[in-house]
């Protein structure tokens, strides 16, 4: 068993190890001697009495027996110790070569060239039994699978005949269910009882296999994406002599892969790009190890083979094999020419939008989510009287009181917010202490990297609110006199009216006074007029439902003498200009005074209703009565009285439509205009 005993262990081994004819002749040779020995010991002393000799003679045949027993028991007594220990030792080593073969990782099994006579429990499980013994007496070949099993009997032929271990080999085998697996096999030739036979040994590879079969599918679509990136992927040895390099380069340099597997750096590049990238190489290493982290970004000058250069990004970092030792790198060129293009394109563009920012006479800023300038124009440096370089990186409270900064950053905060556009009136006191009126309008701005700024124009509006406040006062005084002149009219208006009041009492004819009353109606309207504007306060329009409110009484009141004529008003809100109320109030007045003079000329009693509606801009006055009704073939045109020709005059003044007829009973008269572009 591999263990060495010392010498006091190794005694009983030399005594078992001695054959049965030298123990034999040994016994032989100890009783001659101790015959002879003890028989002339005895003569010598005990010669001159027989008595003693006889007993010790005796005595001597008693101790021979003794001595011998003793040494055969002795010698037994080992013999069976030392037996016993092999057989222990012999009983542990098969046990020891039982758990080995159970615990083996490999399927290990016994054939007699036929069968399989043992299998381990690695082999039920490879092969998909329930036991060892399910596999106990199988066909070897039932278990091949029949791509392998010309060659795996070939194999056990050598095997068991020529006695020649079978190498190691990667075969396709069966499970019991009838799976392929992949298997590696070695046997070598193992002595049955009364046959030949052989020791197999099965590796189960199927795992292996798949992955190699991944990796090598791997690499196939690998090379097969860089064999056809618009990139250009390449890897370079320690000595930066390129080791691949895809076909695409022949779209970026115009150059084979074989001609630029035969360049150096140099030959690739320009001096300058050369030397950047064996700068990087450089800062690859560090401390003597391999940055296993490195990666750098490169933007290279490369040749053509046409000749001219073409720039182009190179993104590089380094590579190891399974076991970490450096290889090279990996890298990949991409085309500038496109981005370089946009790049000049974008600088162009800012030069342009900076040129355009100045050019503006507004300040103008952009500010960060921390509210520091990042942009401003030469009018916000001029208002805030710093240079840009003391502006940008800077925020309001470094240039502006504490309250007034607040109210920026709170206007500031709710663009953050809100992403809504903010118009607000601010003060800003500059460094003479005089104040200021900004009117400022900000608006969020979120660039492609999700940054949010704020984009800011302001407007100094302190003149227009001076010019604004004068021309206020301006206006209010103009508003002062033009109600001074409505307040004139209106009077002047009166004093006529008065004045055709009296007149008409000096007049003794009832029909020149009917005139004159009629008069007095058409000034009142006006008067009325002049009167709604000066109470109210738009001086430009007048309200005719106010106006109306007041009118129509008036005229029925003053025309119905002892009759009952009662009137209804149903007037919608509307607001119109002098220039249109003047002669649609006459129009009203004239049409109110011909309902009450003439619909009811033979009644004491009667109704007349007043109806003012509007649809957009289209203003509706209708009014009827419940009297006689109109005459037979009645227009107005026809009609010669003054007040008829009134209306029609005023109707066109209006650029309005008259129409009347019969209404159920007496008459109605409809009047219709536009307000055209009037807000009412």
């Amino acid at each position: 068993m591999g263990i060495t005993r010392q010498n006091g262990e190794d005694a009983p081994e030399r005594l078992v190890s001695l054959k049965p004819a030298r123990i034999t002749l040994v016994y032989l040779l100890v009783g001659i001697l101790w015959i002879l020995l003890s028989d002339r010991l005895v003569s010598s002393l005990f010669r001159d009495d027989p008595d003693l000799l006889l007993r010790v003679s005796s005595y001597k045949g008693l101790g021979f027996v003794v001595i011998t027993s003793l040494l055969l028991f002795i010698l037994l007594y080992r013999h069976v110790a030392a037996f016993r220990r092999k057989e222990h030792e012999l009983r542990e080593s098969r046990e020891q070569y039982r758990l080995v073969v159970e615990s083996a990782p490999d399927a290990i099994l016994i054939h007699d060239g036929v069968r399989f006579v043992f299998a381990n429990p690695e082999a039920a499980k490879l092969f998909g039994a329930a036991s060892p013994e399910a596999i106990v007496g199988q066909d070897v070949l039932k278990f091949v699978h029949e791509d392998s099993q010309d060659a795996t009997t070939e194999r056990m032929r050598r095997n068991m005949l020529l006695q020649g271990p079978a190498r190691l080999r990667e075969q396709r085998y069966l499970r019991l269910d009838g799976t392929p697996i992949e298997v590696e096999v070695a046997a070598v030739p193992f002595a049955l009882d009364a046959t030949a036979g052989a020791l197999v040994f099965v590796r189960d590879i199927s795992r292996r296999k798949s992955i190699e079969r991944d990796l090598r599918e791997r690499d196939r679509a690998y090379r097969l994406l860089a064999d056809n990136s618009h990139d250009v992927i390449f890897t370079m040895d320690p000595r930066l002599r390129p080791t691949y390099v895809s076909p695409s380069i022949r779209r970026l340099r115009g150059v084979s892969v074989k001609e630029v597997m035969a360049e150096t750096i140099e030959q690739m590049m320009t001096p300058a790009s050369a030397a950047r990238v064996r700068q990087a190489a450089e800062r690859l290493i560090v401390d003597d190890k391999v940055d296993p982290n490195f990666v750098s970004r490169l933007e290279l000058e490369l040749r053509r083979k046409e000749g001219g250069t073409v720039w182009a990004e190179a993104v590089v970092r380094p590579y190891f094999d399974a076991g970490g030792e450096f290889l090279g790198v990996v890298g990949v060129l991409r085309d500038l020419t496109e981005r370089r293009a946009v790049e000049a394109e974008l600088r162009r563009s800012r030069e342009f939008l900076g040129m355009l920012v100045e050019a503006i006479p507004d300040p103008v800023f952009v500010k960060d989510k921390e509210h520091r300038f990042v942009l401003v124009n030469g009018a916000l440096c001029a208002m805030l009287r710093q240079p840009a370089e003391a502006i940008v990186g800077a925020t309001d409270y470094d240039f502006v009181a504490r309250e007034e900064a607040d109210v920026f950053i709170a206007r500031d905060n709710i663009v953050l917010e809100t992403g809504n556009e903010d118009l607000f009136e601010e003060r800003f006191t500059d460094k003479e202490g005089r104040g200021h009126t900004l009117v400022t309008r900000k608006g969020l701005f979120v660039d492609a990297s999700g940054a949010r700024f704020i984009v800011g124009v302001i407007r100094d509006v302190t003149q227009d609110k001076v010019r604004e406040r004068q021309l206020r006062d301006s206006l209010l005084e103009k508003e002062v006199l033009l109600k001074e002149v409505h307040h004139r009219v209106k009077n002047n208006l009166q004093v006529i009216s008065s004045l055709l009041f009296l007149q008409k009492d000096a007049i003794a004819d009832p029909a020149v006074q009917e005139i004159f009353e009629e008069s007095r109606n058409r000034i009142a309207s006006m008067a009325l007029i002049h009167e709604e504007l000066y109470r109210s306060g738009d001086l430009a329009r007048v309200d005719l439902k106010e106006y109306l409110e007041r009118l129509v009484p008036k005229v029925v009141q003053s025309l119905r003498g002892q009759k009952s004529i009662g009137f209804a008003l149903n007037l919608a809100e509307c607001r119109v200009t002098v220039d249109k109320a003047i002669p649609f109030g006459l129009i009203i007045n004239e049409l109110v005074t011909n309902a009450a003079k003439h619909a009811f000329a033979d009644r004491q009693e009667g109704n007349i209703r007043l109806t003012v509606t509007r649809e957009g801009v289209q203003v509706q006055a209708v009014v009827e009565d419940d009297g006689v009704g109109l005459p037979q073939n009645f227009h107005p045109d026809a009609v010669k009285s003054l007040g008829m020709q009134l209306i029609v005059q005023l109707t066109r003044q209006l650029r309005g439509v008259l129409t009347f007829g019969p209404a159920s009973p007496g008459s109605v008269f409809r009047l219709r205009f536009s307000l055209g572009d009037e807000i009412a």
